[in-house]
């Protein structure tokens, strides 16, 4: 089996778990349904990663010779939940054969990298979320007619009881490594501006292409927006206020005009974000002179209205945008050995979030609760995120780290004397 994308002429896309062989591509039934009534408001990338999980676990089972949608159909959860622990092990070894007594030779592998705990955690996740909406949706079509509604609900309640405690026991709850600072520091920022100016003769980027990649990164820094909001902006959402220029980030997830096969999405709400004039100018000399690619030295004529095109006139693609910051690494890696440890478009939204805190903070002179609330507003958050109190806790524990170590020296010095 293998996970496609359907897309409509309204331009939404569905992903979709297919069967595969020789016959047409039929989806996979109950994964089928699950997408089109509890997923069907969700993101495309959201909706596609619960698929991914439940593929590994259906190609796991295939290969123990069940039928996970029969199974299921049948309401035979307890075959299904005896497959868990191999399942665990199978994730965990990188997809291989869980079993290996009596193989001879090598064990057979599947064309799976190995997965680390945290990303094993919620493919578990999301499989117990699965079964656990089959089982509210199945139990009780199947034993309507054969028992009475008391015990239906007992019954259910022990089926949802007992998938509840066998993933309790395999998910790990590994913590994300929080160890890396992804904030870029003064320094840093200084060669990336630096080497990506364009002119610059140091710049990795052919002529033609340096302006738009140097816009894209000083937006990426000015607005704090995701790769996939950068991506989707239109050559009309940046503007010239009354008071200031201003980007604004809508939400296109399914626009039938986008013919990118990976459609970027917008994660975070929609909202203004104000700019600087210096870069409102550069953006008014891209659109000018410098967006549409030359061809026989004319510039092409663009069917599309997004911002940043390719050097093919298309849209950019999220790969695209990673291979130039891939490259601006490699420049930098060989110029400054070990100043990054890697560099990716979140990057540049940390440190905007970072260095935003802290101008309210110090130069405006809020207090925490409206810079936090500030945050959310300009990142996309909602207000049940947690998101403003993980900066507002970092950038305290920073000013508490240099008060310390400023007593410190204080009381050294009054030793001393």
């Amino acid at each position: 089996m293998k996970l496609i994308q359907c897309r409509f002429s309204s331009g939404q896309r569905v992903p979709l778990l297919v069967q595969t062989g020789d016959s047409a591509p039929l989806p996979m039934l109950v994964p089928f349904i699950y997408v089109q009534l509890k997923l069907r408001y969700r993101a495309y990338n959201t909706a596609a990663a619960h698929l991914r999980a439940i593929q590994a676990f259906y190609i796991y089972a295939k290969s123990r010779d069940l039928n996970i949608d029969d199974a299921i159909l049948a309401c035979h959860f307890e075959s299904i939940l005896a497959l868990l622990d191999g399942y665990a092990i199978w994730l965990q070894s990188g997809r291989q054969a869980d079993n290996l007594v009596a193989r001879v030779g090598k064990a057979e592998t599947a064309a799976f990298p190995q997965i680390d705990p945290r990303t094993r955690d919620q493919y578990l996740r999301l499989l117990k979320q699965y079964l656990s909406w089959c089982v509210t949706r199945y139990i009780p079509r199947a034993r309507q007619n054969s028992t009475t509604l008391a015990n239906i609900e007992v019954v259910f309640a022990d089926v949802a009881d007992v998938i509840e405690r066998r993933f309790e026991s395999h998910i790990i709850n590994a913590q994300p490594d929080r160890t890396r600072y992804r904030s870029l520091t003064d320094t840093q920022l200084q060669i990336i501006r630096t080497l990506i100016r364009p002119g610059n003769a140091e710049n990795p980027f052919p002529e033609r292409l340096q302006l738009r990649n140097w816009l894209m990164i000083e937006l990426l820094l000015e607005t704090g927006i995701r790769r996939g909001e950068l991506l989707k902006l239109y050559t009309t959402d940046i503007n010239q206020g009354s008071q200031h220029a201003y980007v604004s980030i809508n939400d296109r997830e399914h626009d039938p005009g986008d013919p990118r096969a990976e459609e970027p999405a917008l994660k975070t709400y929609g909202r203004t974000v104000g700019v600087s004039a210096q870069l409102y100018g550069v953006y008014e000399r891209y659109i000018q002179g410098e967006r549409r690619p030359l061809r026989n030295g004319k510039p092409m004529k663009l069917p599309f209205r997004y911002l940043f095109i390719s050097d093919r006139g298309r849209p950019l693609s999220i790969r695209a945008l990673s291979s130039v910051l891939d490259r601006l690494f490699l420049t930098i890696e060989l110029a400054h050995p070990g100043v990054f440890p890697t560099l990716s478009a979140h990057d540049f939204r940390h440190t905007f979030a970072d260095r935003f805190l802290a101008y309210l903070l110090e130069t405006r002179g809020y207090d925490l609760e409206r810079t936090m609330d500030e945050l959310r507003r300009i990142c996309g958050w909602s207000d049940a995120s947690t998101m403003p109190r993980r900066y507002a806790s970092r950038y305290l524990a920073d000013s508490a780290n240099i008060h310390n170590a400023q007593r410190a020296t204080a009381a050294w010095s009054r030793v001393k004397s």
